[in-house]
């Protein structure tokens, strides 16, 4: 995969609105921050393109090929895979067998052995309880175990919905750090869903700004948080200069 392109993308729950026509492209290899207030659209957003949720209008591709109407399943063999909000792992399951169920599309058997002992060398202590209940990790323990899972799909592009959601700053650090690192060594495109613009500005990266489902900005996650647009996107005050 390449290019991930929205164009002009909406998405309605009934008659609610969630998108409206939202529109940029992310290249190969580059990480983009989707931030804004609550009821944005962030979530919406990333439902979307990995077709949990239908689209009402435009176009979602991938290097020109359409991902509308297409399953999760169908969208996941083209190398996409999501780290869900709140995480979502099988708590009566053991870590080895969380990471197991995102092996699910793949044949190649003993690929998939050797990247369980590297979704272990990168988060260590998955490996020491590997044979532990999944429920029974802490929150951040939780959350290393989803993108671990999300790796196991052997992806090209990782969207991650709020990876911070609940956890200590220094846990935070710990999970940005490995996703920097793992980016830069697979070669991994990363879409993340971030609340605290002051997080996507240190860990540095592009940032799309949603408000009320369309957006409003689009440039360097650092100039953002110097600026004023992100007070317009969240409290609604008079816009200033766009950064990017």
């Amino acid at each position: 995969m390449s290019k991930l392109g929205i164009f002009d993308v909406a998405v309605r729950y009934g008659k609610v609105p969630a998108l409206s026509d939202v529109s940029f492209t992310v290249d190969e290899g580059e990480r983009l921050f989707i931030s804004g207030p609550n009821g944005a659209g962030k979530s919406s957003l990333l439902k979307a393109i990995c077709g949990a949720v239908p689209t009402t209008h435009g176009r979602i591709e991938v290097d020109g090929d359409l991902l509308n109407g297409r399953s999760p399943e169908m969208i996941a063999r083209l190398g996409l895979t999501m780290v869900p909000e709140g995480r979502e792992i099988f708590g009566t399951l053991t870590v080895e067998e969380n990471l197991r169920v995102g092996t699910g599309i793949r044949r190649d058997t003993a690929a998939i052995e050797t990247d369980i002992e590297d979704v272990y060398g990168s988060f260590p202590i998955l490996g020491e309880r590997r044979n532990a209940n999944a429920g029974a990790l802490s929150g951040g323990q939780q959350q290393m175990l989803a993108i671990g899972r999300g790796l196991m799909t052997n992806p090209k592009l990782m969207l991650v919905d709020e990876p911070s959601l609940g956890l200590a700053p220094n846990i935070v650090d710990q999970v940005y750090e490995t996703l920097v690192r793992l980016q830069n060594e697979r070669g991994l495109t990363l879409i993340i869903v971030e609340q605290s613009s002051a997080r996507a500005a240190r860990v540095g990266g592009r940032m799309v700004l949603l408000r009320g489902g369309n957006v409003v900005g689009d440039g360097d996650a650092g100039k953002f948080a110097e600026s004023d647009l992100l007070k317009e996107a969240y409290f609604g005050q008079d816009q200033s200069e766009d950064p990017s």
